[in-house]
């Protein structure tokens, strides 16, 4: 009965993971998890200060839990495929399998017009605000990079007993609340969910499960001021929370590494929705 054990059923020990965009906000999360519960977790982004400072960070909380994870900072864009094969060829350095691939890196263009999506007089101006290059931008980083990353990694997976691709989607991909989503940004998030189930198609003669999580409002550089706090558009959106808060970044790291353990290992094609249930209160008119 010890494979019931909470050590066993979600444990990520000895496992080699990468997270993209794991120096900041819920990527760092998703890594910290990770490590501290004896992951060897690679982080990547395209400024290299700010992950080698999230990588010494959690490889002391990792030391200090003595469960022998580790955390390596690659500086890396994986928003084209020149980019991709770069960190693939400083990768296979430095580890001999990949188990879990966290395709967290992203960003929003944001309304470049700032008048309120609630007033006829100004909306025309603020919807033809968005330009061609967002979307391309936009399916680039959420669509294209998780989908050649996944593909790229193969050989890695195919050395690994049960390798699996975890994209974080967003609430943008689910819902109509036309006050928080610039839509370049949304439809790239749709996409990204569609494509999750492709992936999970295609790759099943590498026996690799692909799932996608889907945060609702958590605290990222997308949410928050330079200060750490909402910005007032989305604490207007808390009523619609039942718990009446922004979710804990422990919130989406558990269930993320979740996927990567035996707990995890019947899921394949899912995607989990993890927003408090905002999505169950939430319309078009909420604005």
């Amino acid at each position: 009965m010890s494979s019931y054990r909470a050590d066993a059923l979600f444990s990520v020990k000895g496992k080699t993971v990468i997270v993209t965009g794991g120096g900041s906000g819920i990527g760092k999360g998703m890594a910290a998890a990770l490590a501290i519960n004896g992951a060897k977790v690679i982080i990547c982004g395209r400024r290299v200060e700010p992950i080698e400072e999230t990588a010494a960070e959690l490889n002391a909380a990792a030391k200090e839990s003595s469960s022998g994870g580790q955390v390596i900072a690659i500086q890396a864009d994986v928003s084209t495929k020149h980019g991709i094969t770069d960190f693939y060829n400083k990768c296979e350095h430095i580890i001999d399998k990949l188990d879990y691939l966290v395709n967290n890196a992203g960003f929003s263009s944001n309304w470049k017009d700032q008048s309120p999506i609630t007033d006829p007089l100004t909306l025309a101006k603020k919807l033809f605000s968005i330009d061609d290059v967002d979307f391309a931008n936009m399916t680039a980083i959420h669509v294209a990079g998780p989908y050649l990353l996944g593909v790229k990694f193969i050989p890695l997976f195919q050395k690994s007993a049960d390798p699996s691709i975890c994209n974080i989607t967003s609430i943008a991909s689910v819902f109509l609340n036309r006050a928080v989503c610039e839509f370049s940004y949304a439809q790239s998030k749709a996409a990204e969910a569609h494509m999750t189930t492709l992936m999970a198609a295609a790759l099943q003669p590498f026996k690799i499960r692909v799932n996608s999580v889907c945060p609702g409002l958590f605290p990222s550089g997308l949410t928050t001021t330079s200060d750490g706090k909402l910005y007032s558009l989305l604490v207007g959106q808390l009523k619609n929370i039942p718990k009446g808060r922004e979710g804990l970044v422990e919130e989406m790291a558990g269930p993320v590494m979740m996927l990567a353990t035996p707990a995890g290992g019947y899921i394949n094609g899912a995607n989990l929705v993890i927003d408090g249930g905002w999505v169950l209160n939430s319309s078009a008119n909420d604005v």
